[in-house]
């Protein structure tokens, strides 16, 4: 009888292993699969959404292409290239193993050998310019790239809170300084608002003519194993479901045991049941006893449990692939997607295009903002290698003497061969904010002059002009972050009150010191000092 019983709760708990490790095996398989197509799903989606934003970090500025410091060449897994029309890399490149030679094509996305591709091509023909409404000066002009449009059916005819010239006259200016024909012209948007207490006019309008050479964007992602959030949930899963298998087959196994137990005093029905050949009368003869129903029961109650702990088990792989779903996406990536639906009203279209150009104009604030913030935590990744200050300084002044607009003359007295360990992106941006300050508060046709000198273990770098100088009771301040001598100036230039900030910041993660020499109305002269 023993060996009966022991053959009986042998083939229970092989049966009850058998199904665990079905219905296990099931759930991961199907774990797996939702998560790949999750991911894959999720992958792709990023792709765009990460080529479409920078898509939005180049523009073309007095005639020159500017891929902006925000552009993610790399975001993760997702590499990003810029072609120029003829195919030529302007900047990125490749992940390990893809194929560099699949040729461009604009609105492809597609899987090849093994990675994501995706590929935009970018006509710089939306024109963005900001009018001064009193004096109608041009405060900045830019030209970006545009693949939709919606033309504005209003009138030019009106005059903006506190403005001393109508949006056409605005308008006119802005026709003037792009030197296009108004045939090929169709706007887009005019609205005037405030900023910084001045009357602004903003004024978009798409051109047939464009502003620069084609260029191209290109995202590559691989298509890789299970990772990220999706990834860790099938590990997971792959690690606790065996366990729990385990431990069910453990504990049902002691529990049928136990549930058998009684049955072994019940020789003569389960002698009955051996000759009949049928279970179902021995759990009917079996229910007439007290004993061996509460065994049935306790039976149908630890399946019960069991059945209760795989519901509870697929609650839990459903509710933590809803809460671990990707984050909603930023406010920039949600207005592109809202412009980008057709059916979307003239009302929404334009407050969607007023929170994205908002979000625009406060980028490159940010930008400067949280890479100061990393700067002065030490958190920046410093890319520092041997190179040539002499050469690189020389190349942005003349960067910026081709974009004079002031006829200064910029007077040079640079050292060559002078060899720094520096950050090249870091020293770029020093030089250039102090060459900007001297362009912008130097006095027409006035000078500028730069000197790059190595002497007494220092290197040391000079950027003077002869303009309206600074107080002494700013000179201590000027270093302070948003600290502006003249705001309204500042309104007028587009100055943060970080140029300078960054420029003492930069220097000092470099072992150097900046010093100011000024005197109202004089000029001013910055030094920065490197220790060799």
């Amino acid at each position: 009888m023993k060996k009966r019983f022991a053959s009986i709760s042998a083939k229970i708990n092989l049966w009850y292993t058998v199904l665990m490790c079905v219905l296990s095996v099931g759930l991961i398989l199907c774990i797996v699969t939702v998560a790949k197509t999750a991911q894959n799903s999720e992958i792709q989606q990023n792709l765009v959404r990460s080529v479409e934003r920078n898509i939005d970090e180049i523009e073309v500025e007095n005639g020159l292409l500017d891929i902006e410091s925000d552009f993610a060449y790399r975001s993760g897994d997702i590499f990003a290239l810029v072609y120029s029309e003829d195919g030529q890399i302007l900047g990125g490149e490749y992940p390990e193993g893809a194929d560099s030679s699949l040729p461009l094509e604009a609105g492809r996305f597609g899987s090849f050998d093994g990675f994501y591709v995706y590929d935009t091509k970018v006509e710089f023909t939306k024109y963005d310019f900001k009018i001064n409404g009193k004096t109608g000066e041009i405060i900045s002009s830019e030209v970006e790239g545009a693949d939709y449009f919606t033309p504005f059916e209003g009138s030019l005819d009106f005059f903006g809170d506190g403005c001393n010239i109508s949006c056409r006259e605005a308008f006119d200016n802005s026709l003037v300084s792009s030197g296009l024909n108004i045939e090929k012209i169709r706007i887009i948007n005019a609205r005037s608002y405030e900023y910084n207490d001045a009357p602004i006019y903003e004024i978009e309008f798409h051109s047939s003519e464009k502003a620069y050479a084609d260029i191209w964007v290109r995202g590559v992602v691989g298509v890789t194993g299970l990772g990220g959030i999706w990834g860790i949930l099938v590990r997971l899963a792959a690690v606790i479901l065996p366990l729990f298998l385990l431990a069910s087959v453990l504990v049902g196994r002691v529990i049928t045991n136990k549930a058998l137990e009684p049955a072994r005093r019940l020789s003569e029905a389960v002698s009955e049941i051996h000759s009949g050949k049928d279970l179902s009368k021995r759990l009917a003869v079996s229910d007439g006893d007290p004993t061996v129903k509460a065994v049935s029961e306790g039976f149908n109650e630890m399946m019960q449990r069991l059945e209760d702990s795989f519901e509870a088990e697929r609650q839990f792989a459903g509710d933590a692939s809803h809460e671990l779903r990707t984050p909603v996406a930023v406010v920039l990536a949600e207005c592109e997607y809202q412009l980008s639906r057709e059916e979307l009203d003239d009302d929404d279209r334009e407050g969607f295009s007023t929170i994205m150009k908002q979000a625009f104009s406060m980028k490159r604030l940010i930008s400067q903002l949280l890479e100061m913030t990393k700067m002065q935590q030490n958190s920046l990744q410093l890319n520092k290698e041997k190179e040539d200050l002499s050469v690189l300084v020389s190349s942005l002044c003349d960067d910026f003497s081709s974009l004079d607009k002031k006829s200064v003359t910029l007077h040079r007295d640079i050292d060559e061969g002078i060899v720094m360990d520096m950050d090249v992106l870091l020293i770029s941006r020093l030089v250039s904010n102090l060459l900007s300050n001297a362009y912008n508060y130097g006095k027409e046709k006035g000078n500028i002059r730069v000197s790059l000198k190595k002497t007494d273990g220092k290197i040391r770098l000079s950027v003077s002009d002869d303009g309206i100088g600074i107080a002494k009771e700013h000179q201590q301040k000027i270093f302070n972050r948003f600290y502006r001598v003249d705001k309204a100036r500042c309104r007028e230039d587009g100055c943060s009150g970080l140029g300078l900030p960054m420029v003492r910041q930069i220097a000092l993660i470099h072992g150097g010191e900046v010093y100011l020499e000024s005197e109202e109305g004089s000029g001013s002269c910055f030094t920065v000092e490197f220790k060799v």
